[in-house]
């Protein structure tokens, strides 16, 4: 018999969702670049590069986030969203897109509400926000 609280909630239902909540914690401090690019490099400045698992690649498709440090084009976050499909030679081939950094947090965001979502999904965990408005 398990223990149930004034929203319905189960007892492991609510330690699942503090287990993640910490695990959100942890993730919560922003990454390191991965690369920082030279002056003579044609995009200076900071690199982030997320792998993405895709077992059907012939490697894993890299994400490259890069703010520069040139002062025509800093103002703006370069995203390159890679084909799993295509071998790329990473410094030559990648298109970047340019978002303001309203848009870049915006996607950022976003990204992060679908994975939380997803995950409870998968988990078949109800968040407790979702739960607060089903009953509201």
């Amino acid at each position: 018999m398990s223990e149930t609280n004034s929203d319905g909630l189960t007892l492991g239902q609510l330690r699942r969702e503090l287990a993640h909540l910490v695990s959100l914690a942890d993730t919560a401090e922003r990454p390191k670049p991965d690369a920082i690019n030279p002056p003579g490099h044609g995009m200076a400045g900071h690199e982030w590069r997320v792998a993405q698992e895709a077992p059907f690649a012939m490697r894993p498709p890299l994400w490259v986030v890069r703010s520069v440090d040139d002062p025509e084009t800093r103002e703006s976050v370069y995203v390159a969203q890679p084909d799993p499909y295509v071998t790329y030679d990473w410094e030559r081939q990648l298109d970047f897109v340019p978002m303001s950094p309203l848009e870049a947090r915006r996607l950022a965001m976003a990204l992060l509400a679908a994975a939380d979502r997803a995950e409870h999904l998968t988990a078949g965990v109800p968040r407790l926000e979702d739960h607060r408005k089903e009953t509201a």
